[in-house]
């Protein structure tokens, strides 16, 4: 896991988010922050429930960037959506995944501070400059995490 994470860290720092993406970013606080809203949304999802929700996003298709971002409520994972759709209200949302509202900052890996916690799981991908829609990783945050109650119901 280190191993990827470094190549995924090489990768990162050379990125020009606002040129090759169009993302909202701005530094703050000498760190560069991508701030929801023009489009662009994000999901947090709990790291407990992250693996199984990225497997899902990938199954179907609905696979954007990702990154690990550490709280004072512990590890969680952002995923980068597009919100010029509509989406489903938050209250049948798995506990711990929230749809981030609006002007919200959310960090971005960058190469120029060493002390950098945020990183990279799916990194933005220069060929593939779309990002999933809102209403597409919802249902599949649903829909895995259900599975997920199911199978440890039987257990």
């Amino acid at each position: 896991m280190q191993t990827e994470q470094n190549a995924v860290s090489a990768i990162a720092p050379r990125l020009d988010y606002r040129g090759l993406f169009g993302w909202p970013v701005s530094w703050h606080n000498g760190g560069l922050m991508l701030v929801t809203g023009s489009g662009v949304g994000a999901v947090t999802v709990p790291r407990a429930l992250s693996d199984q929700v990225l497997e899902s996003l990938a199954r179907q298709g609905c696979a954007g960037p990702a990154l690990s971002l550490p709280t004072k409520q512990g590890v969680v994972v952002i995923l980068l959506v597009e919100t010029d759709t509509l989406a489903s209200g938050e209250e049948s949302l798995p506990t711990g995944v929230r749809v981030l509202n609006a002007g919200a900052s959310i960090p971005l890996p960058e190469h120029r501070r060493a002390d950098e916690l945020a990183h990279w799981i799916v990194p933005p991908d220069t060929s593939q400059r779309w990002l999933p829609s809102l209403t597409a990783v919802l249902t599949c945050i649903r829909s895995s995490c259900r599975v997920r109650l199911e199978t440890s119901a039987h257990r």
